[in-house]
């Protein structure tokens, strides 16, 4: 498994960039790098160099908190170095292609097929054409079992991986859970292999063994005339990889600064993982339980220091849920008590409705004020409850109250089209929500600052994903999320609400992938073939593509999509273990047909 590493000089990287749209994507040196040098690469030793892919571009990837972690832990290992690489945009994949270079890593240019081992981060379904053409433009087979004994190992983890199935054609291995222990017994496994046998195979028999690792050639898939799974073979689950203690890993103080301006350009920090709310159609809800939290003085302590280290002005603690962190309060004061007088801006993405507090906004309040972001996620009260969001109009307007009477001017909302249950009325009492928020935050604003009152709201079009209760329901057709939308805008039209909502077409592929098996891999490849890339990029979203795939494949969208699955059927899904019993979905899923069922007897 041992080879010559390639990389490509700095005179021939200038001559590349000329003329191309933001060369900052491709030059890399940023501060915070911390791979090995040319030194280390020139005598690894028994070194092991890993490449950390993100199948989007440098301004999304950057900011990914899971990517910064593992690079953080691997190049902490004296053996090991990390090095990223990110989905070169259009222009640069032409010149790339042109001039038959292939795809590089940021830190020191290594060819994607120098590398031992490259690991994709899968966070949802519409990055799997980009994992393939990063592939290809690399050098590398997109198709694992035609690799040869010399073409690095390719694996995958991220949310996206706990349905395996779709992308098991393509990757060695997969990584289900937490990603911070089990990379290092991996490398280690690798190591071992690489400087012993040099077997692949022997490698993946060994990993086999641990848990979250889903190695595909493992597992053999039988089905019965009708498409649905008859049997998987062996019947023995992957259990997903749980780390117990979050503090056992300090937070990332020194990560790498982007070079250019980025999604998210802010110093981010972790400080709780899973979510003890359940709500019936969030996946993230589940797959990352049970519940963990840091300590609020080690958090406080650490992120001085990657304050300290960054520059950084602003700060975003990040969780699920970030207002049922305990120590919430705790975390605040003490952050800023010792950034006090520097202008700290402290950004919370994920808070509750009904947990936002008078105390919460006063300590926010001291700093720099970004907008709020809220999820209520339906418009009526009925929906609220089938899908377990468990807040009141009241709770909604407290909120608003104390939110706008706090001193802030904007606000982002989230909502949900095409949940079970969901009649038109649920669909205008969106429309009249966001009216009345509209008029709750207007009217506890100071009226000198009604001018700068703005209010985003970001209509989402419903999936059911693998590892909910809603797993088995079925998908609204495009046709009928474009009418709910359609009525929405309708019956809104203040010039200070501007709405945004997800494209139809691209959300029903992406539930076609969600839920799709592992016959699904051959529709991604020759969609992929055929022109697709940066699926969740509406401009770039090539919607034929798609569509000639599945029927060339004979793979009707609508048995993954449309279909509502049976309870008692075999789910691809099913090979993975996240820690929570079949039984709880279902009672879940069988609640919420319950409260359907009430309320249509009622009307």
């Amino acid at each position: 498994m041992d080879k010559k590493i390639r990389s490509l000089q700095y005179g021939e990287l200038e001559k590349l960039l000329e003329g191309i749209e933001r060369p900052g994507r491709y030059v890399g040196n940023e501060a915070g790098i911390s791979s090995k040098g040319p030194g280390w690469l020139a005598d690894m030793g028994r070194g092991v160099l890993v490449c950390l892919a993100f199948p989007d571009i440098y301004e999304v990837g950057m900011p990914n908190l899971g990517l910064q972690i593992l690079y953080d832990i691997i190049n902490g290992y004296p053996c090991f170095s990390a090095e990223r690489a990110y989905a070169p945009w259009i222009d640069f994949e032409e010149r790339l292609r042109r001039t038959k270079t292939a795809l590089f890593s940021l830190e020191n240019r290594i060819f994607l097929d120098s590398f031992d081992l490259i690991g994709f981060s899968l966070q949802h379904e519409l990055l799997y054409t980009n994992t393939l053409n990063m592939l290809d433009i690399g050098g590398i087979e997109v198709i694992s079992g035609k690799r040869g004994p010399d073409a690095p190992l390719v694996c995958a983890g991220g949310p996206a991986v706990v349905n395996p199935g779709p992308m098991s054609r393509f990757m060695d291995f997969m990584v289900v859970g937490d990603g911070e222990e089990i990379i290092i017994e991996l490398l280690k496994l690798l190591q071992k292999h690489k400087y012993g046998d040099g077997n692949k195979g022997a490698f993946l028999k060994d990993i086999a063994k641990l848990d979250g690792v889903y190695v595909p050639s493992e597992y053999r898939f039988f089905f019965y005339n009708d498409g649905k799974i008859k049997k998987i073979e062996p019947p023995l689950k992957v259990k997903k990889a749980v780390i117990k203690d979050l503090d056992s890993f300090r937070i990332v103080t020194r990560p790498v600064i982007p070079g250019i301006k980025t999604v998210h350009d802010r110093y981010e920090v972790e400080i709780m993982r899973g979510c003890p709310r359940g709500c019936r159609f969030c996946q993230a809800g589940y797959i990352y339980r049970p519940v963990r939290k840091r300590k609020a003085e080690k958090l406080v302590e650490q992120s001085i220091e990657g304050l300290a280290n960054t520059g950084y002005e602003e700060i975003s603690f990040l969780s699920l849920s970030a207002s049922d962190y305990s120590e919430l309060d705790s975390l605040l004061k003490g952050i800023l008590e010792e950034m006090k007088g520097k202008n700290l801006s402290i950004s919370l993405p994920s808070l509750r409705l009904d947990s936002f507090s008078i105390g919460i906004a006063e300590l926010i309040n001291q700093g720099r004020r970004p907008g709020l972001t809220f999820a209520p996620e339906a418009g009526s009260q009925r929906m609220r409850d089938i899908i377990k969001k468990n807040i009141t109009e009241r709770q909604i307007m407290e909120c608003i109250d104390i939110a706008f009477g706090s001193g802030w001017e904007k606000i982002k909302l989230y909502f949900m089209i095409g949940l079970p249950g969901e009649k038109e009325e649920d669909i205008l009492e969106i429309a009249e929500l966001i009216k009345r928020i509209a008029w709750r935050a207007r009217k506890a604003m100071p009226r000198s600052k009604l001018k700068r009152f703005y209010i985003n709201v970001s209509i989402n079009v419903f999936i059911p994903k693998p590892f909910t209760p809603f797993q088995w329901t079925a998908q609204d057709a495009p046709e009928r999320f474009e009418e709910k939308i359609h009525l929405i805008l309708k019956n809104i039209s203040a010039r200070y609400i501007n709405i945004s909502w997800s494209n139809p077409d691209i959300s029903r592929i992406e539930c076609a992938l969600s839920r799709g098996d592992i016959r699904m891999g051959k529709a991604i490849e020759d969609a992929w073939k055929k022109g697709a890339r940066f699926d969740n990029w509406n401009e770039l979203f090539n919607r034929d593509a798609w569509i000639d795939s599945f029927k060339i494949n004979k793979i009707p969208v609508e048995f993954f999509t449309s279909r509502k699955y049976d309870t008692g059927e075999i789910l691809p899904w099913d090979i993975v273990d996240i820690g929570i019993k079949k039984r709880i979905f279902l009672a879940g899923y069988n609640k919420a047909l319950e409260l359907i069922n009430i309320d249509s007897q009622i009307k």
